[in-house]
């Protein structure tokens, strides 16, 4: 079930918000998480209900491989976490990967491996991901495995199930075991409503609108309809916008969701192309996959190889390039083959890879130059940070490409007719707004981006994710648009939700991240 549509926004989320609740106030207050857990497999099944077998026996096993994890003796418990983690992985890559690599070999080596179209099952990457990453905190030994309901609850809770956050145990686990506040139920639902509210009008007028212009460009390019400069830049700028406001829409609304049960998620999306630098981006573009690659592949890589390179007395440029770009490489590698398999995704992990590679290379190169400008007095240069900004949104828009493209002949035909390689500045595509129509409506996707405040910020009176102060102080917020517990606020909230629901109307789309 999507959370962009008329059944879930007023059948499925009321009813089980009421029916939560109404456990919670009453002696049957035990039975509100074995209600949530019941109600997540339900909303798993209306997706995908042949794979709610897979799922149980997912959640079941690796819960049993952390408790054996955390009994094992101490020179074990290392090799039982990798043994749990490898297995997790096989059944991920059974699913995700098989087909793409077989149809590799066969076309490396001329083989005939054939194989039955492999159905995709819902939210594999993320409940997979999630679980790998408590495998690996109880082998470092920061909790330990909890009882099986904690962990049932961990896992199994519908607004974050399908596409993150990407949650740790220990940031909810508490949450969820606390009773429930009589006289916090309504702001709960109140505020999350609200956040929810801007998420799905994000989702369904941005977001849905911006579709409108990418898709005659990218399915253009698919089937060799020649593109021209404007075509293309159009459409990867309308992609990227489609993907921002779709994933942050996504983001609001899970985050908006789990507050409705007085469940507060991690920050998953915060402007991130208000950033100077690829770098920062990916601190702010999926932030808990983003810390979960830095976690469990970056930073024990990195830490191997930097005192390779101190031992080897590679000094400071071998250093960075063996203890951080090739971290930093295989890392972002994992992040563009996590999004699918393909080898788009491949060379937008590889693109990835290079920007950050060359940022880090680039931040070096300056070091010097940086405290020789302080201790001279000297003051920063003002168009540095509006020209960075530039760059990176360049940047990141033209990775985006071989994101959005069916294969890599149509990911090199857009990106040459981009660099002004292709048919002139033709308008080919057959756009329902018409050229001006889609150029006025990226236009105002980007200045949205820059201008409007977020939706954290906009909410920030309320904590309205996990460690919202340390996120808060990344940016100078006057607030000029803060929502309070006031009439005119709730007002505008119910007038944003009802113009979210209304786009609905307009065709409902699924949401590009639940295809990973």
């Amino acid at each position: 079930m999507l959370f962009n549509s008329i059944g879930f926004v007023f059948g499925f989320l009321p009813f089980v918000v009421a029916g939560y609740y109404l456990l919670a106030l009453t002696r049957l207050a035990a039975l509100r998480r074995p209600f949530m857990i019941v109600a997540t497999l339900a909303f798993y099944a209306l997706g995908g209900p042949q794979f709610v077998p897979l799922l149980l026996v997912s959640v079941a096993l690796n819960y049993l491989a952390a408790v054996c994890i955390a009994r094992v003796r101490e020179n074990w418990r290392f090799a039982a976490m990798a043994a749990a983690v490898i297995a997790n992985v096989a059944v991920l890559g059974y699913f995700k990967y098989i087909e793409f690599v077989l149809r590799t070999l066969n076309t490396l080596f001329d083989s005939g491996f054939t194989l039955e179209k492999v159905i995709f099952p819902l939210g594999i990457s993320f409940f997979t991901f999630q679980q790998i990453g408590y495998l690996v905190d109880v082998s470092r030994g920061r909790f330990g495995p909890g009882k099986p309901l904690d962990y049932a609850s961990f896992v199994l809770f519908f607004p974050q199930l399908l596409a993150g956050p990407i949650v740790r145990y220990e940031e909810t686990v508490r949450q969820h075991r606390e009773p429930v506040s009589c006289g916090r139920i309504g702001q709960s639902i109140l505020i999350g409503l609200v956040i929810f509210s801007i998420g799905l009008f994000k989702k369904t007028v941005i977001a849905d609108t911006l579709a409108l212009n990418a898709a005659p460009v990218f399915g253009g390019a698919k089937v060799g309809t020649p593109l021209g400069w404007l075509d293309s830049w159009i459409g990867a700028l309308s992609y990227t916008g489609q993907v921002y406001f779709d994933f942050s829409g996504y983001s609001d609304m899970a985050i908006g969701a789990a507050r409705m049960f007085g469940i507060v998620l991690p920050l998953n999306f915060h402007s991130p192309l208000r950033s100077t630098s690829v770098v920062e981006i990916w601190r702010r573009w999926h932030i808990t996959l983003g810390r979960w690659v830095q976690s469990y592949v970056f930073q024990p890589l990195s830490l191997s190889l930097t005192r390779v390179a101190i031992g080897s007395g590679f000094g400071a440029w071998g250093a960075l390039g063996l203890g951080v770009i090739v971290p930093t490489m295989i890392a972002m590698m994992v992040v563009g083959i996590w999004h699918g398999a393909g080898w788009t995704f491949v060379l937008f992990g590889l693109m990835q890879g290079i920007y950050m590679a060359t940022n880090e290379a680039w931040a070096m190169l300056r070091k010097d130059a940086r405290k020789q400008r302080r201790k001279a007095g000297l003051p920063a240069h003002g168009w540095h940070r509006p020209a960075a900004q530039a760059a990176t949104v360049l940047a990141f828009v033209v990775s985006m490409v071989p994101f959005g493209s069916a294969n890599l002949h149509s990911a090199f035909a857009m990106l040459a007719a981009m660099a002004g390689g292709g048919d002139g500045l033709a308008a080919h595509a057959q756009w329902p707004l018409g050229v001006v129509g889609a150029l006025a409506a990226t236009a105002a996707c980007y200045i949205a981006m820059f201008a409007v405040p977020n939706t954290q910020q906009i909410m920030g009176r309320f904590d309205p994710v996990l460690e919202w102060p340390r996120w808060r102080a990344l940016e100078t917020y006057r607030g000029w648009c803060q929502w309070r517990m006031a009439a005119r606020w709730t007002i505008a909230a119910a007038i944003v939700f009802f113009l979210g629901v209304a786009f609905i109307s307009r065709g409902t789309s699924a949401f590009i991240y639940f295809n990973f």
